[in-house]
């Protein structure tokens, strides 16, 4: 255990020793210590999320509502971009360092003879501190999974799942019935659940079937219509009285749209007075670092795409967004994509995803055990008929060298994205500014 007086970086270098294996499943661990905390719900309403994409842009929607109307909320994500505070907001605002060690102070203690992984410490850390903080309602992403999950100790009084994809297969499964069943252990019985895509699992319906957890599907029981018009849209969902509920002239906002949807159901069955002016006074700035992040390089002032995409689903969402981008910006040049992958991904399927989007490539590895190396990366893609004769794909030994390269390289017209993990973002986010 650090010394009183320790910092945070010590007690984060500790958390990720206490525990022999980084990342094991199960609830056990996480419940007894909570107990011991005495640490049931963290808030009077909970809201928790999964999905294989969406889980962040859900939170931050939700955060950013529930703010302008006037609630205290508490948010937990993961992983973090930046600085390890970004995984527990209060108010909206990242924790500093005092409060995040006297958690870990306090769990510690708690903990007794339990091991726990860096990541259910960090999950108790922030039930702790929202608990402490006293906030209206508790926004939780699930981390991997949903049913074994650290964050599934708490009963969410509204359940989403933003979506179902491939990915973190050697934990959840070869397919996506697997992977359902696996993020429906989030559900509660008699509590709604919120589907973010149209076309639900049956591993889902089964599940809400068995709860009487009534569920709502995106495109039949809630939707968004865009007005081309005029550049707005409007929601049509329920409250929780099966009431209906249409929000027009909406402002569009940056993150997809499809993830916002879901966020206001989910918003609409709790308990709560919600009418349409904050929503639309938070979708008007609303935004999250590292999905379709639009930001400017230090050095030149090259325009940077930042967007965490690591799987194939995120990719072609990736692709639907630089598209769109690409034919609202008249005079928009070239697309130079740094890129590094971890090599547990489905590298062919992120690159087949994104490649007619990108023009020149920049190759690069993370300084992370799973990372892939670029000399490995570049062989796939030649594979694959990417060819690298024509000088389109460079190879470096560093995501900041080949952003360097990127931004210098390329003309003032043309954009710099940078992709493939929250790894790969991390190294670089420093680098730029705000667009």
């Amino acid at each position: 255990m650090p010394a009183k007086g320790s910092s945070l970086e010590s007690w984060l270098q500790y958390i990720s020793s206490v525990h022999p294996r980084e990342i094991e499943l199960g609830l056990g661990r996480t419940q007894r210590v909570a107990a011991n905390l005495g640490l049931g719900k963290p808030a009077p309403l909970v809201v928790t999320v999964a999905g294989t994409n969406g889980k962040g842009s859900c939170v931050a929607t939700m955060e950013a509502i529930l703010q302008q109307a006037g609630f205290k909320t508490g948010c937990y994500t993961s992983p973090h971009i930046h600085a390890f505070n970004e995984r527990i907001r209060i108010d909206a605002s990242n924790v500093s360092d005092e409060p995040l060690i006297a958690a870990f102070e306090a769990i510690d203690e708690a903990r007794k003879n339990e091991t726990l992984s860096y990541f259910e410490f960090a999950t108790l850390a922030g039930l702790y501190l929202m608990r402490k903080s006293n906030v209206d309602v508790a926004l939780l992403e699930v981390g991997l999974g949903g049913r074994l999950d650290a964050v599934n100790i708490v009963d969410a009084d509204v359940a989403v799942i933003s979506s179902i994809g491939i990915d973190h297969t050697d934990w959840l499964g070869n397919d996506i019935e697997s992977i359902a069943a696996e993020k429906a252990g989030i559900m509660r019985r008699n509590s709604p659940t919120v589907f973010g895509g149209e076309h639900p699992p049956n591993a889902i319906i089964r599940r809400a079937k068995e709860l009487d957890s009534p569920l709502l599907v995106s495109g039949h029981d809630f939707h968004a219509d865009q007005d081309a018009s005029n550049g707005t849209w409007r929601w049509r969902g329920h409250d929780r009285e099966a009431v209906a509920v249409n929000w027009p002239n909406l402002p569009i906002p940056s993150l997809m749209l499809g993830n916002v949807t879901a966020s206001l159901q989910a918003l609409k069955l709790l308990p709560l007075s919600l009418g349409v002016e904050p929503v639309a006074a938070a979708l008007s700035g609303l935004g999250l670092a590292g999905r379709f992040d639009k930001r400017r390089d230090l050095g030149n002032g090259r325009a940077i795409i930042l967007d965490v995409a690591h799987n194939p689903d995120a990719m072609r969402q990736l692709s639907i967004s630089l598209h769109s981008y690409t034919s609202q910006n008249q005079g928009a040049g070239r697309i130079a994509a740094v890129l590094a992958v971890m090599s547990d991904k489905d590298v062919i399927g992120m690159i087949t995803a994104l490649e007619y989007c990108v023009d020149i490539w920049y190759i690069a590895q993370v300084d992370e055990g799973r990372t892939m190396a670029a000399d490995e990366v570049a062989q796939t893609m030649k594979i694959m008929g990417i060819a690298s004769d024509q000088g389109h794909i460079y190879q470096f030994d560093s995501v900041k060298s080949a952003y360097r390269a990127a931004c210098d390289q390329t003309e003032a017209e043309d954009t710099v994205l940078v992709t493939g993990s929250f790894f790969t973002v991390a190294a670089v986010h420093g680098l730029t500014e705000p667009a």
